[in-house]
């Protein structure tokens, strides 16, 4: 199950992650975002069932950021195994490049409360 709505707790939580994105591009390491693109829908994603009111927000703060930080944009459509959008290959192809991927919002937190990511927010959640 995705976010239905675009209510505080969402927004609060796509702020939370697009301030980890944030200091990720500030750090100088990656040359471009990367995310999993839909045509129909903006933001790919199988897994959860998200609101198109949320995936047009998330996908606006990550262009918002990367405008931020002079990063170029990669939409990435999953067209099958060992092809363009197949984030597993991309990832060995293309090490300057941050991948932007789904993920569920308790994984998330607790990565990003982790006192061991040296990107790491306490207190979050």
């Amino acid at each position: 199950m995705g976010y239905s709505t675009l209510d505080e707790r969402v927004v609060n939580a796509v702020a939370d992650s697009i301030a980890q994105i944030d200091r990720l591009l500030a750090s100088g390491r990656f040359t471009s975002l990367v995310y999993s693109h839909n045509p129909d829908t903006k933001l790919g994603g199988h897994i959860f069932d998200t609101a198109q009111v949320v995936r047009d927000h998330i996908v606006e703060q990550l262009e918002s950021v990367a405008k931020k930080h002079n990063i170029e944009v990669e939409k990435s459509e999953f067209t099958g195994p060992d092809r363009d959008g197949d984030f597993n290959r991309m990832i060995k192809e293309h090490l300057k490049w941050l991948f932007i991927f789904n993920d569920n919002e308790e994984e998330f937190y607790a990565h990003y409360n982790d006192g061991a990511n040296p990107f790491a927010s306490r207190g979050l959640s």
